[in-house]
């Protein structure tokens, strides 16, 4: 199959699988990288969600039950509202819309002959989505920065519950005992696992990320090639205000502790006492309007200096490695109208290790005479535009290039 027709097929797929959206009873599955709301309102009723760090602003009119239902809202916080008759109906709900969940939000029915009691105290966010038959983990950046996990896509995967690191030199995870090789990761619904290789997937620094999804089970079949499970991630996106900040990061090797070698009746089988490295990385960012409402951009640069040193499984070859490749990656939010979305993403995390290769006594730890120097590539650049449209109350279109 050429690349034209390869295309076509991606676009029609998810075309198809975006026009499903329409049918109003149905929850969201997980839509890449967005949420969905649903709930209850008087019949009739507009209901209006609205949030107030972008100006992105939507509304729809409750069915003659008094259902609503909104598809492929973006990630963030909202105001959400109902008027019937140009007059407020119940109380206006500030709601969070998670990455793959469907959120519920009921707003009143607006019968005036009611007496109304009214109950004020903490908010509480649901954990869990009644709406999907999905078994998933959510964890944002704000919980993310107050958890005592390294700063990886990979640490985070590990806080749902049946995954484990894969206990070969593959690395990876193990979704519920399934090989590493049988897993997917998505970033704003772009695929970047390794194709080839199925064991690994772009590097991207956890900064970069606003909300991870972690899914163990029942997700729908837009996430394919996997029979393991799927990490799905969406990236920061830009406000009304202003930001910008610097995170500086080092990891000394002389601060980390020693690993064991491990023997097998008495034999040492596998040398690693000797492995280490040395890693600082200098992350900067910005963040904005170009166009307040409706255009918005986020931007990051990390500066990245990594040295591993490490010997092969018998210990009589030592690696001393050198990568100083840098990342970049930017996102575009535009809100043409209400109705219309267009987001466009890019970022590289391309590099090269340049590996020196040595005679090693792993008894004594002498290092010997240099014998080779490896080149190692690994990432790219990539990038998408994905455009999304409510074209009626009941009929939403999604599709990415």
């Amino acid at each position: 199959m050429n690349h034209r027709n390869i295309r076509k097929s991606v676009l029609s797929i998810a075309l198809g699988v975006c026009l499903a959206s329409m049918a109003p009873t149905q929850s969201a599955h997980a839509a890449n990288s967005d949420g969905s709301m649903l709930g209850t309102a008087a019949p009739g009723a507009v209901v209006t969600v609205r949030n107030e760090e972008t100006g992105f602003t939507r509304t729809v009119t409750a069915d003659d039950e008094g259902n609503y239902r909104f598809p492929f809202l973006p990630v963030g916080e909202y105001r959400v509202e109902a008027h019937r008759d140009g007059t407020l109906v119940g109380t206006p709900v500030d709601a969070r819309v998670s990455l793959g969940n469907t959120t519920k939000v009921d707003l009143g029915s607006g019968a005036a002959s009611l007496e109304r009691i009214e109950v004020v105290g903490d908010a509480i966010a649901a954990v869990v989505d009644v709406t999907s038959t999905e078994s998933a983990t959510n964890v944002t950046r704000e919980e993310y920065s107050r958890l005592p996990v390294d700063r990886t896509l990979t640490d985070v995967a590990l806080l749902a519950p049946g995954l484990n690191r894969g206990d070969n030199d593959l690395g990876g995870i193990s979704f519920g005992g399934s090989s590493v090789a049988e897993n997917a990761v998505y970033v704003n619904g772009l695929n970047v696992t390794d194709f080839y290789n199925r064991i690994g997937f772009n590097s991207t620094p956890f900064a970069f990320y606003e909300e991870v999804q972690v899914k163990t089970g029942g997700y729908s079949v837009e996430f394919g090639r996997t029979t393991g499970g799927v990490i799905n991630a969406v990236t920061r996106s830009g406000t009304n205000e202003f930001h910008a900040g610097a995170e500086l990061v080092w990891e000394p090797n002389q601060w980390q502790s020693e690993a064991e070698d491990r023997f097998f009746n008495g034999d040492r089988y596998y040398v690693a006492r000797f492995d280490d490295y040395d890693r600082t990385s200098l992350n900067v960012y910005g963040s904005g309007p170009i166009i307040e409402d409706r255009l918005h951009f986020f931007a990051m640069y990390e500066f990245r200096d990594f040295q591993p040193n490490n010997t092969s499984t018998a210990g009589t070859t030592y690696f001393q490695g050198d990568s100083d490749d840098g990342f970049y990656g930017a996102k575009v939010d535009w809100s043409i109208t209400d109705r219309h979305l267009l987001s466009f993403l890019a970022f590289s995390d391309e590099t090269e290790t340049v590996r020196d290769v040595f005679v090693f006594n792993p008894t004594t730890g002498e290092r010997g005479a240099q014998t080779n120097t490896q080149f190692v590539q690994s990432g790219g650049d990539n990038w998408s535009a994905t455009y999304t449209g409510y074209l009626t109350d009941s009929l939403s279109v999604k599709a990415m290039y």
